[in-house]
């Protein structure tokens, strides 16, 4: 199935080209992180579709996962 994902920030250090990605069914979110060469330690936000999801999350063909960094600031 193919998903598409979006790297927000310092995250697209880990893979600037990927836009979208073809996972087998059932994928969750961290088997997402682990294929994309993320490190789940780096990621804060999580949402697919526009709502926030956990790591243990099954995955959809054709959803969106957006990815963010935490976020410093002042």
């Amino acid at each position: 199935m193919e998903l598409e994902i979006k790297l927000f920030a310092s995250l697209r250090k880990f893979n600037s080209e990927l836009e979208k990605i073809e996972v087998g069914e059932g994928t969750t979110i961290g088997e997402l992180f682990d294929q994309a060469g993320i490190p789940p330690s780096e990621v804060a936000i999580v949402l697919v579709n526009g709502r926030h999801a956990t790591l243990d999350q099954p995955l959809l063909d054709g959803e969106t996962v957006a990815v963010f960094p935490p976020i410093a600031g002042g």
